[in-house]
Parts: structure tokens; sequence; C-alpha cells
């Protein structure tokens, strides 16, 4: 069921948001929660939820920002990481669905907020 809900996700991103908005958006799905999976269930050690760590959650973090940079402004890339791997914490309904929504839409928001 995961890779519907990714599906999903990235299809809505795609539609919903301008193309590099989009694209860093996915990036943050892409690497963050990937990152913060391996790294959490390697080296994670201090446990913020049941199976999510705080070393998961700043590795995803941090990969899925210097991603993002690659394609918008760094203080749009921290929004849209920071937004993403909160919703990978939460894992409400689903990351993989909500990140890429999620992280979109605050990027969006803020950009129309710096204007």
């Amino acid at each position: 069921m995961r890779p519907l809900y990714l599906a999903v996700g990235v299809i809505f991103a795609l539609a919903g948001y301008t193309k590099l908005i989009a694209y860093a958006s996915i990036c943050v799905v892409a690497i963050g929660d990937p990152i913060a999976a391996l790294v959490g269930g390697r080296l994670g050690r201090t446990h913020i939820r049941k199976r999510k760590t705080a070393e998961g959650f700043a590795a995803g973090l941090i990969a899925s920002f210097l991603m993002a940079s690659l394609l918008i402004s760094p203080a749009l890339a921290l929004v849209g990481a920071v937004a993403g791997m909160l919703m990978e914490l939460l894992d409400f309904p689903d990351d993989n669905l909500a990140m890429p929504i999620i992280s979109g839409a605050m990027m969006t928001l803020a950009s129309i907020a710096s204007h």
C-alpha cells in the first residue's frame, strides 16, 4: 500500500505546485524518508515515537534540505524539509502520502508570504 500512497502524493505535488516546488517536495520524500529510516534504524538511540528517532529525523532533515536546495532557495528548502520530516515523524495517515503534499504546500505558502 505504501507505494500507492507515494504515487498519489507525487501526483498531487506535480498537479498542485509549481514545477520546482513539486520537484523539491518529491526530493523531500524520496531522499529524506529513506535516509531517516536507514540512519534511525542503524544509529538511532533517542526515540521520539515508536520507531522514530531523533537521529533519523535529523539525518532525513539534512538530506532532504540539501537535495531541495539544489532546486529552490535554501529558505524554501528548509521550510519544505522541516514540514516533510515532521510528516515523516508523525506518520499520519502515511508519510509517503503526506510528505510531498504538506512540504509542497508549506513551500508554496512561504513563497507567497515572501513576496
